[in-house]
This record gives structure tokens, C-alpha cells and sequence, in this order.
């Protein structure tokens, strides 16, 4: 079970049989910017189809500043023990800690067009006792494949492989990652509508930019398997 970073806990207690307290959460603000000019729907809309799947990636939520909505990603945290960012040498042992974990992240990954998930892990390996691996960020997926949407659409309709580098190619399983392709193979098109529509314009998306992606999503999804297969043949080729 993922946790996040209390900022602070407010003194003042409501009335109520739970006695809650007012507490600020730790989170990192994601905006639109010139590198990433659909940032924000992009990562929310990485979220809802991770949450949809429960794929291990971090929760945020939408937030707003000055220019209109931006997305807060909730720090991860694990109470008593240090959680750096993970490291190229402990990939391996992450992979054996967590393999089903480690799968439902590739394969989601594969399915999203995530080709920046670099360092962008959180694990727990030196306490037996807690368990903790989930992933962040997902600004250059979906629209962002390419810097101009309608070419990452398209990449993404015509199931390309798109992701040529990941942190655990070479080191999923092959059952556990047929699972995963299985479970978003079979993930209703309705839910990938929901997950990709605002019912309104948002930021610089457009609702026919956001149908464009569902339709695109849809596509990718049946495709999924042979993505995969290509995925396979390019890790067999690798020097």
C-alpha cells in the first residue's frame, strides 16, 4: 500500500466519533509548459487509466493556480525508512521483489506510450517488513508521445511500440506480463472514454482532441499483444 508525505497536522479537532484533524499533504505541482504542452491532462488522464487498471503509480489531483488547472502529484512516502528515487543497480532486485508489480507497470506503460519512466520509481528493499513500490510521472505519454498531439495519436492508433527504452526491459516476467496485457486487453472501451474525456474543453485539449485520444487508446489496446510481441523481438535484439 502506497503513502504520502504529511506536510503538517493541524491541532484543531472537529467534533465527530472519528476526531479528525485538518493535515497539508506533500506534493509536487506539474504545469503546462513549452516541453510539455498537455502536462497536466496528460498525467491526469495516465492517472484514471492506472487507477482504472491498478497499476501502481502515484495519486494526485487536480488542482488550480493563476492560469487554470494544474496537477498535484502526492509525494510518496513510507514512514521510518529513507525512499530515494531507485537507482540502475537496484533494478534488478527490484524486479524480484515485486514482479507483479514490476509487470503491471511495463505493461502499462507499453499501453500508454510512456517512454520517459527513467529513474521515476519508488521502492522499498531493505525492510522485509513493508512493501512499497509505485511509479510517477507521465507528462511525455498520451499527447505527449511526440511535440505535436495529432503525431502522437496517430502513433499510438497504429500500435507502434513507441516506448525503445525502460528501467525493467529484459527483467519482467514473461506470465505476469501477459496477465497484465490480458487485463488491459480486455478493459471495457467505455472506461477508456470516461478516462480520457473532461466533457468540456480542458486547458489546450480540445473535447474532440480528448475523443481523438479514446478512439486512439481503443485501437492501441487491441493491439496491445502484437506491441508486445514487438517488444519481445526488440529485446531479443539488443546487443
Amino acid at each position: 500500500m502506497e503513502t504520502y508525505k504529511i506536510r503538517r497536522i493541524s491541532s484543531t479537532r472537529k467534533s465527530g466519533i472519528t476526531a479528525p484533524a485538518l493535515c497539508t499533504l506533500g506534493a509536487t505541482l506539474k504545469f503546462d509548459g513549452e516541453e510539455a504542452p498537455h502536462c497536466v491532462y496528460n498525467e491526469y488522464v495516465a492517472l484514471r487509466l492506472a487507477q482504472t487498471l491498478h497499476v501502481p503509480v502515484a495519486d494526485g489531483v487536480l488542482t488550480s493556480t493563476g492560469d487554470g488547472p494544474t496537477y498535484a502529484s502526492l509525494m510518496l512516502h513510507s514512514p521510518g525508512i529513507n525512499l530515494p528515487d531507485v537507482l540502475e543497480n537496484q533494478l534488478d532486485s527490484v524486479a524480484q521483489r515485486y514482479p507483479q508489480r514490476v509487470a503491471a507497470l511495463l505493461a502499462y506503460d507499453l499501453f500508454i506510450g510512456n517512454g520517459d519512466r527513467a529513474r521515476n520509481l519508488k521502492a522499498a528493499l531493505v525492510t522485509p517488513h513493508v512493501r512499497f513500490f509505485a511509479a510517477f510521472d507521465h507528462s511525455h505519454a498520451l499527447l505527449g508521445v511526440e511535440s505535436n498531439p495529432t503525431n502522437s495519436i496517430r502513433k499510438l492508433a497504429e500500435g507502434e511500440l513507441i516506448v525503445r527504452r525502460h528501467p525493467f526491459y529484459g527483467r519482467v516476467q514473461a506470465v505476469f506480463l501477459e496477465g497484465w496485457i490480458s487485463r488491459i486487453v480486455a478493459l471495457p472501451d467505455g472506461y477508456i472514454r470516461e478516462c480520457c474525456g473532461m466533457g468540456k474543453p480542458f486547458r489546450a485539449v480540445s473535447e474532440e482532441l480528448q475523443q481523438f485520444l479514446a478512439d486512439a487508446m481503443i485501437k492501441r489496446k487491441a493491439a496491445l499483444p502484437a506491441i508486445v510481441q514487438g517488444y519481445a523481438s526488440f529485446i531479443r535484439s539488443r546487443p
